[in-house]
């Protein structure tokens, strides 16, 4: 789904309404259309033929869009990798977690990611998927609600109030799955139990058979914001012996990568 222009963004000076184009021409692709015409993506975005033209020949010949078939649709090429791939490497939050959830997935042979927030939805930059959750993989869904996901209210927990209220009143509020925790009473009682607890416990609220414990994590230097999630199969485990045997290390872990986001110190050797 491609997101639309803010309407804020006739009022800018500096906003480059051409640089917008290109980007909502590279984000009509996904699963359920792979590859399209230039013609197919001005009627999906509501742009005159000559601009969508322009955009995707310029995005071809930078070697962001690929040519295929014998009408010359294009689709997205390998060289979009690199921009994912620049993003993990130069954050640092991500980078100096990514050892820790390495640690994590061999320590409990869990279901370990980190989550971010993007706009009123988490996005999951970094996953490691145990063998017992393969089939809660997110699949159709790369990102979720941060309302009703334990690694959401984690994030929200360790935002102000102020901008917690902003990311619920834009949010959809819903239920995902029939345990969703959902009204806006309850999920304000539960962020502030998570800030009280210092880890947010989700049961089945997002995939089924499923019991996450998360932990947010700071980078104070940017003040970007995440959360470490650990996800055990209800079939398998309790919560009461998740709560015992694992959430004093999954606390742990995150409090060990705030302290070294705030001294500077990346990995688990440094």
């Amino acid at each position: 789904m491609t997101k639309k222009t803010s309407p804020d963004a006739d009022r800018d000076p500096l906003f480059v309404n051409s640089v917008a184009k290109a980007f909502q021409l590279l984000e009509i692709f996904d699963k359920a259309r792979p590859s399209a015409s230039f013609s197919q993506a001005a009627r999906e975005l509501g742009m005159e033929k000559s601009a969508a033209q322009r955009a995707a020949h310029t995005l071809w010949r930078l070697g962001y869009l690929d040519k295929v078939g014998r009408d010359g649709e294009y689709r997205l090429s390998r060289r979009c990798l690199d921009m994912g791939q620049r993003y993990l490497e130069a954050n640092r939050l991500i980078a100096s977690a990514s050892p820790f959830l390495k640690f994590l997935r061999r320590k409990t042979s869990a279901s370990v990611n980190l989550a971010m927030l993007d706009g009123t939805d988490t996005v999951f930059p970094v996953r490691y998927t145990s063998l017992e959750m393969l089939g809660n993989d997110l699949g159709e869904r790369p990102r979720l609600p941060a309302y009703c996901t334990a690694t959401g209210i984690a994030i929200l927990a360790a935002m102000p109030d102020e901008k917690v209220q902003e990311v619920l009143n834009k949010s959809e509020l819903k239920p995902l799955m029939p345990k969703s925790i959902w009204q806006m009473d309850k999920i304000l009682e539960r962020i502030a139990k998570t800030r009280e607890d210092g880890y947010a416990l989700g049961v089945e609220e997002d995939f089924a058979s499923d019991i996450t414990v998360a932990c947010s994590i700071r980078d104070a230097h940017t003040n970007d914001v995440a959360a470490l999630g650990v996800s055990y199969s209800s079939e398998a485990m309790t919560v009461e012996s998740i709560l015992k045997d694992w959430s004093p290390l999954i606390v742990s872990v995150a409090r060990e990568i705030n302290t070294r986001l705030a001294e500077g110190a990346f990995g688990l050797d440094a």
